[in-house]
C-alpha cells in the first residue's frame, strides 16, 4: 500500500481513523514536524496516562455496582458485573486455595494476586470490602495496562505510536475491569519485549509465568518456537523452554508446598460443559447437545490443529512468515475452539493487534462487535431473572457468531498489516518531517517480533 509508511509512522496523517480523532486535539501531525524526536518512551509515557482514563471510564461504567453491589440481576441488567468484586471471599488468614476463597479456581499466579490484594481491604460490610477491593483492584489493573502499553512501544521502538492499539482500545472502556487476565497479558507482552531483545531465558521465564495466570500463553510459545525452529536458533529454543519451564516448576512447586492445589482450576475446567462465547453454546442453544469430555477433546484438538496450522504458514515456501500474525492465528484458534471464550478474551490479542500494525479502521469494527456483545452477553445471562426484558438465546447466538467471524478476520487481516509494516522497517522510512526520525539503529530488535 503506498499510504503504509505515513500510516504506520504519522498515523495521524495517512490513517483516516487516527486523521479524524485527532481533531478533537487540534488536528493531524503538522508536515513539517519533527516526528519522533523524543523517542519511544514519550509515546509510551503518553499513551500510557491516556490508557490509565479509558480505565477510569470503565470505572465510571460500573458505578451502579460500586454504589449497590455487584449481586445478580442488577449487576447484570446495568451490565457492571465484574469478579474482582469477589476477591474479598475468604477470611484474611486463608491461602489462595483455601476453600470459598476467591482464587480457588483461578490459575496459580493470578490465584496468589487475587488472594494478595485481599490483604489490603480492612474490615468492614460486606460492600464496602468489595468497593474497597474493587478499587484498588482497578489501580493494579490500570498499572497492568501501563506496562503493557510500554513493553509493546519498546518491541515496536521505531513506530512507537502503534502501541495506541493498546492503550486506546474501546474494548478498555467495557472489558479491563470485569477480570485480572490484564495479568497474564502484561506478562506476555514483557515475555515478547524480551524475546526480541534477544533474551530467550528471560522471555521463557515471563512467558511461563503468564502461564500460571492463564494458559492462552503457552500457544504463543508455540509459536515463537516454530518461527525460531525455522530459523535455526534451536540454542534461543533452548532457553526459552528452560525459562518457561523452570517458572513453571517453581509456581508449582511453591503453590503445593504451601499446601494449595495449583491443577484444582484445570480438573474443573475439563469438567465443564460448554460456557459463553464459545461455537459449542451455540450448538447446545440449536438443541446438539455436546458433553464435557468431548468438548474437552475437541478443545485440545484446536491446540493441536493451531500448532499444525502455524506449522504449515512458517513453512511455506518462498514466504517469510511473521511472528505476530502467526501467534494472534494460532491464539485465535485456540480462542474459538475452546469450552468458553469470555468478555474478557479481547485483552489478551491487543498486543498483537499493535504489533501487526492493524489499521484502525479494523481495529474499530472489531472493538465495536466486542462492545455490542458486552451487552448482549449480559442481557443473554439475566434471561432466568426476567425473560420478557432478556435477549433471546436465538438472539445471543446470532450476536456470539458474529463475533466468532469477527476473531476470524482479525487474524486474516493481520496477514496484510503486518507486511506493511515490514516494509516500513525494512524501507528505512523516517516520515515525511524535516526532523531526524530514529531507525532501526542501535540495539533495537524490534522486526525479532514482527518478522523474526
Amino acid at each position: 500500500m503506498t499510504d503504509a509508511p505515513l500510516r504506520i509512522r504519522v498515523p495521524s496523517q495517512g490513517d483516516g481513523v487516527a486523521r479524524l480523532a485527532t481533531e478533537v486535539i487540534g488536528g493531524p501531525t503538522g508536515r513539517y514536524a519533527a516526528v519522533g524526536r523524543r523517542g519511544w518512551a514519550y509515546a509510551a509515557a503518553v499513551l500510557s496516562a491516556l490508557a490509565s482514563v479509558f480505565v477510569a471510564v470503565d470505572v465510571l461504567q460500573k458505578n451502579h455496582c460500586i454504589r449497590s453491589g455487584w449481586g445478580t440481576p442488577g449487576s447484570l441488567w446495568r451490565e457492571c458485573y465484574s469478579d474482582l468484586a469477589v476477591g474479598t471471599a475468604g477470611s484474611p488468614g486463608s491461602t489462595p486455595w483455601s476453600p470459598g476463597g476467591a482464587g480457588a479456581t483461578q490459575p496459580p499466579l493470578t490465584a496468589v494476586l487475587t488472594w494478595g490484594l485481599r490483604h489490603f481491604v480492612p474490615s468492614g460490610t460486606l460492600l464496602a470490602q468489595q468497593q474497597r477491593y474493587f478499587a484498588i483492584g482497578a489501580v493494579v489493573i490500570a498499572l497492568l495496562i501501563g506496562v503493557t502499553v510500554i513493553a509493546t512501544a519498546s518491541i515496536t521502538r521505531s513506530t512507537p505510536w502503534l502501541a495506541a492499539h493498546v492503550a486506546l482500545s474501546p474494548i478498555l472502556l467495557t472489558a479491563s475491569l470485569v477480570s485480572f487476565d490484564i495479568f497474564g497479558v502484561a506478562l506476555v507482552t514483557l515475555g515478547l519485549a524480551a524475546w526480541a531483545r534477544r533474551r530467550p531465558a528471560l522471555a521463557g521465564a515471563l512467558l511461563g509465568a503468564g502461564v500460571m495466570a492463564r494458559s492462552y500463553p503457552l500457544i504463543i510459545i508455540a509459536a515463537i518456537i516454530l518461527v525460531a525452529a525455522r530459523d535455526h536458533r534451536m540454542r534461543h529454543v533452548g532457553a526459552l523452554i528452560g525459562g518457561a519451564l523452570a517458572t513453571m516448576a517453581v509456581v508449582l512447586g511453591l503453590s503445593y508446598a504451601v499446601g494449595g492445589d495449583p491443577l484444582a482450576p484445570y480438573r474443573v475446567w475439563n469438567a465443564a460443559g460448554a460456557s459463553y462465547g464459545s461455537p459449542w453454546l451455540i450448538a447446545e442453544i440449536a438443541q446438539v447437545a455436546i458433553p464435557a469430555h468431548a468438548l474437552t477433546v475437541i478443545a485440545i484438538l484446536g491446540w493441536v490443529i493451531a500448532v499444525l496450522v502455524g506449522l504449515y504458514l512458517v513453512n511455506r515456501p518462498n514466504v517469510q512468515t511473521r511472528l505476530a500474525p502467526l501467534a494472534l492465528t494460532m491464539l485465535v484458534i485456540v480462542m474459538i475452539t475452546g469450552k468458553s471464550m469470555s468478555v474478557q478474551s479481547c485483552l489478551w490479542v491487543l498486543p498483537f493487534v499493535a504489533l501487526t500494525a492493524l489499521r484502525w479502521r479494523e481495529h474499530l469494527t472489531w472493538a465495536g462487535i466486542e462492545v455490542v456483545y458486552f451487552a448482549m452477553i449480559w442481557m443473554y445471562v439475566a434471561l432466568s431473572s426476567n425473560p420478557a426484558k432478556a435477549l433471546p438465546a436465538a438472539g445471543y447466538a446470532i450476536f456470539c457468531a458474529i463475533r466468532l467471524i469477527a476473531y476470524i478476520g482479525l487474524a486474516w487481516t493481520s496477514w496484510e498489516t503486518a507486511e506493511d509494516l515490514e516494509d516500513v522497517l525494512e524501507s528505512g522510512y523516517r516520515g515525511p518531517s524535516a526532523g531526524e526520525v530514529p531507525g532501526r539503529g542501535g540495539d533495537s530488535q524490534d522486526h525479532l517480533v514482527i518478522a523474526d
